[in-house]
């Protein structure tokens, strides 16, 4: 049997783009886009709108093509998605939209791109050769599911504080608009990314097959081609409501010293940003790197923390008071299913936390996809009392946790029993215990297998 070979990317963008082509018809106005032209090119393609030239008006200053029009029994749509055909009058019915669904899952597993994180790790660690080619600055990753990706200091500072840095990436941005999933509003106050550097990058990957052997290594981070780098102090200071470059044209467009693009703009622009790159660590470093791990809330560094993210937090934060804050550090490549890396005694523990939950007369925890878990060493379950408080953890075998089920569903779980299960109790430690840590280290040892 003849293994059929996946689509490029290159082959599915001229596929996209010939099918953009074939929707697209001939304006019926001319000129700059109004409010009433708008109407008039969507209601020649047979959408329903409401008037609202008020809405329209109040989208300003987004360039007219952006702004969004209230149509019959539809959310808003751009309107350069309905003169481009992206959008078409009619809703798409169940079955279209199961089929959308099924080729978009096709096309993911055509490109292997399954979890896509590495993603933004590569790119950060290509840029940063780019920003920083001589190394003044210290770098070190986050959590997952904080307000940063990375915390940075310049290693000639006195001062033990960091900056929090947001990054945000995109592939293949020569030719067609790229949208870096960043808005000006996440930066300013209250926002996700408030108080943070605002790293984005646009990238291509050499050698894709070569990139996907090397993740089968432990936080290796392949290698990857940078196009561009947009750097700001805040995502509060855009240009724009969001980030979703077009390719450049003009060197003095909107984004100015704040994008550099590689074989485009001169070298007196990267010089400019690199300069600007080392202003922003120095006046940015104002946080504990414990502050950017745990800290949550208004007023903190992790101001939008989600829920499922905010308990594993608090589980590490607990591991940490415990074992040591400095002997623990963030794997590289975020949302796989190692979630913090201890070092005991000069060797890497591989951990997963996890938040123990009641279920009838024993305890479980959710699995949910994960990535890579053949990385994995251990498991630890945490246990909390009614005021959220982590009062005690089991250490469980990753190989135990993670095995393959014959069974697939669509919510896996991991479940023991108070009465049957004597191995994953017998390897619990109670927090309050003055000999916790102890406890807890001999027991990772026992279950952690021999080095040879």
């Amino acid at each position: 049997m003849v293994a059929t070979q996946s689509k490029t990317r290159t082959e599915l963008n001229e596929e996209e783009k010939a099918r953009r082509d074939s929707r697209k018809m001939v304006r019926v106005t001319e000129g700059m886009y109004t409010y009433d032209k708008a109407v008039a090119e969507a209601e020649e393609r047979g959408f329903r709108v409401i008037k609202d030239e008020a809405g329209w008006d109040a989208q300003a200053p987004v360039q007219p093509s952006w702004r969004k029009l209230r149509i019959v029994g539809r959310n808003p749509i751009a309107l350069k998605d309905i003169v481009s055909g992206n959008n078409r009058p009619d809703a798409p019915s169940e079955e279209e939209k199961a089929a959308s669904n099924a080729k978009n899952s096709e096309t993911h597993i055509n490109l292997d791109h399954g979890q896509v994180n590495w993603h933004e790790q590569s790119a950060i660690k290509a840029a940063l050769l780019i920003l920083d080619p001589t190394g003044l600055v210290e770098t070190a990753p986050l959590l997952d599911g904080l307000g940063g990706d990375l915390q940075m200091r310049l290693k000639a500072s006195k001062s033990p504080l960091y900056a929090g840095c947001q990054a945000k990436s995109g592939t293949g941005g020569r030719n067609k608009q790229v949208d870096l999933s960043v808005k000006k509003e996440q930066g300013e106050e209250g926002g996700c990314y408030e108080g943070h550097i605002l790293l984005g990058i646009v990238f291509t990957i050499a050698d894709r097959d070569a990139a996907l052997k090397e993740m089968n290594t432990f936080d290796a981070v392949p290698e990857v081609v940078v196009e561009e780098i947009f750097l700001y102090r805040s995502a509060a200071d855009l240009p724009c409501a969001s980030l979703a470059p077009s390719p450049r044209r003009d060197k003095n467009d909107q984004y100015g010293d704040n994008r550099y693009v590689v074989g485009f703009d001169d070298d007196a622009r990267l010089y400019r940003m690199r300069e600007m790159f080392i202003n922003f660590v120095q006046e940015r470093a104002v946080w504990a790197s414990e502050q950017l791990w745990f800290a949550m809330g208004p007023g903190t560094p992790n101001t939008c923390v989600s829920t499922k993210h905010a308990s594993e937090v608090l589980n590490i934060k607990a591991l940490a008071e415990l074992v040591g804050f400095q002997s623990l550090r963030a794997p590289k490549r975020q949302n796989e299913t190692v979630d913090v890396v201890w070092d005991l005694y000069e060797r890497d523990i591989r951990v997963s936390v996890k938040t123990a939950t009641i279920r009838g007369n024993g305890f479980q925890i959710g699995l949910g996809k994960h990535p890579y878990h053949e990385h994995c060493d251990l498991v630890f379950a945490f246990y909390k009392d009614e005021h959220g408080n982590r009062t005690g953890v089991s250490v469980i075998s990753a190989t135990d946790v993670y095995v393959e089920r014959e069974v697939q569903v669509e919510h896996e779980y991991f479940y023991w029993s108070r009465t049957t299960n004597e191995d994953v109790l017998c390897n619990t430690v109670n927090l309050s215990e003055p000999d916790a840590k102890e406890t807890l280290v001999a027991m990772v040892m026992c279950l952690m297998p021999q080095e040879i």
